[in-house]
C-alpha cells in the first residue's frame, strides 16, 4: 500500500453507558440490522460503566442509528500516526503531545505492520495536533 496525502483521519464513535450483560450485542445488532459494517470495536467495563469504541463503514448513518436506538454516541476525529513498533514509541508520542500542551482524548493502536504501527490519536486542537505529527501521518490511497 502506498501512503500519500490527503491525511487519513479516522472517525471514532464512543458510547459510554451503564454496563449490562448484552451491551455489546445490543449495539452491534442495531448497527448490523441496518447494514452498517463494523471495522473495529473495543469494548471495556470500568466498574459499572460500559465503554464501546467503534469505527464503522457508514459513520453518519451509524450515528443516526445509535441515536435512534437511545445510545448517546460521542464522536471524535483521530489522526492516524505512524510509529516504530518498539518499546517506548507510544510514550514518546504521548510526551510530544504533552510538551506541545495539546489535550489528548484518546490513543489506540489500530494496526501493526512489520516494524511499524499505526496509532489513532484524538487530540485538541486538531489542526495543532496535525501540525505536530505532520511528518508521521499516514494518508489514504484516494
Amino acid at each position: 500500500m502506498h501512503w500519500r496525502y490527503p491525511t487519513l483521519i479516522m472517525n471514532q464513535i464512543t458510547i459510554v453507558t451503564k454496563d449490562y450483560n448484552g451491551l455489546t450485542a445490543d449495539i452491534t445488532s442495531a448497527l448490523g440490522s441496518n447494514d452498517i459494517n463494523i471495522d473495529s470495536l473495543d469494548a471495556k467495563k470500568i466498574d459499572d460503566t460500559g465503554v464501546v469504541m467503534l469505527k464503522v463503514d457508514q459513520y453518519d448513518r451509524a450515528l443516526r442509528v445509535l441515536h435512534n436506538a437511545g445510545w448517546n454516541a460521542i464522536t471524535e476525529d483521530a489522526l492516524i500516526v505512524r510509529v516504530k513498533d518498539e518499546p517506548g514509541a507510544i510514550a514518546h508520542l504521548a510526551k510530544r503531545f504533552r510538551d506541545a500542551n495539546l489535550q489528548v482524548h484518546s490513543m489506540r493502536i489500530v494496526q501493526h505492520h512489520g516494524d511499524w504501527g499505526a496509532i489513532a490519536v484524538s487530540a485538541e486542537p486538531l489542526e495543532e495536533a496535525r501540525a505536530l505529527v505532520k511528518d508521521e501521518l499516514l494518508a489514504s490511497d484516494s
